[in-house]
């Protein structure tokens, strides 16, 4: 009898410890629109203090500067269990030691989860390590109704190719514009889809996506001394976002200049991108 109780007690014991770790385990891989399943990488975690919340970030790849997508699941920091209801947001800091700014970010109006993941995006402007860059994780549980804060430090890489740039436009009010590269991630020989968002430094700690703008691109392939017909100007989606499609007519080095207009005017025509397709 005893021996069939100690059987029964070390089952338990196994049985709990699973459990928790299955409650504290991300799905770690994301649909999206397109039905795509994309795998995840963990950046970190930290605990929301005030919450009783513990959040782990992903991303679909190291951070780097420019265009951060970032996923966030929470849990419940005394069972474990996820909580896909409240109120999330994160505010991106550069402690430069003698002065401190943010950074674009775009969080999410939703109060539910998607897949597990309340999903933010971070416009990084300049790399760092995790002593300088850190995320402002701000949370509002509806599960217990508390609201609490969390920290946690993120290291930013330069990404090469540059996906982000940053000009004064002197015909915009002298105003500090970021430009950055969303959507051209593996390009092929032929019509490839082509997104960039638009910010405006409205102070340090503030930035607003930029929505009158009329956007202009201009492909070539500097070794040879040409371009590409058939491509479709980047549009206004919403939130800065500005989306169209590029044409790559063979392998190489290619550069995709921008025009940028403001009330039918040219303020700006000397950034770019380049990508190498293979």
């Amino acid at each position: 009898m005893k021996t069939i109780f100690k059987m029964l007690t070390v089952a338990a014991i196994v049985a709990l410890t699973f459990s928790c770790k299955k409650n504290h385990t991300s799905p770690e891989e994301v649909t999206e629109d397109t039905n795509t399943t994309v795998s995840l990488i963990k950046i970190g975690e930290t605990y929301i203090t005030g919450a009783k919340a513990k959040a782990i970030l992903y991303s679909k790849k190291a951070l780097e500067t420019g265009y951060n997508e970032v996923y966030v699941a929470l849990f419940d920091s005394i069972d474990g269990s996820p909580l896909s209801a409240g109120h999330f947001s994160m505010m991106p800091m550069m402690d430069m030691g003698m002065m401190q700014h943010s950074s674009p970010v775009e969080n999410t109006k939703d109060t539910i989860t998607t897949n597990g993941y309340f999903k933010t995006a971070v416009v990084f402007s300049m790399p760092g390590n995790n002593t300088q860059w850190s995320l402002n994780l701000n949370f509002h549980n509806k599960k217990n109704n508390l609201t609490g804060s969390g920290t946690i430090g993120v290291d930013v890489i330069l990404n090469t190719p540059a996906r982000f740039k940053s000009t004064v436009l002197s015909l915009d009010s002298n105003s500090s514009v970021f430009v950055s590269l969303v959507d051209l991630t593996i390009p092929q020989v032929g019509i490839n889809n082509f997104e960039i968002t638009i910010h405006k430094k409205v102070n340090a700690m503030t930035y607003q996506s930029v929505n009158n703008y009329s956007v202009e691109i201009v492909p070539e392939m500097p070794s040879m001394g040409h371009g590409s017909p058939n491509n479709i100007n980047p549009v206004l989606t919403s939130n800065g976002h500005y989306v169209g499609k590029v044409n790559f007519t063979m392998t190489g080095l290619w550069r995709i200049n921008l025009k940028l207009y403001k009330n039918g005017n040219l303020i700006s025509n000397d950034q770019y991108f380049e990508t190498t397709l293979q």
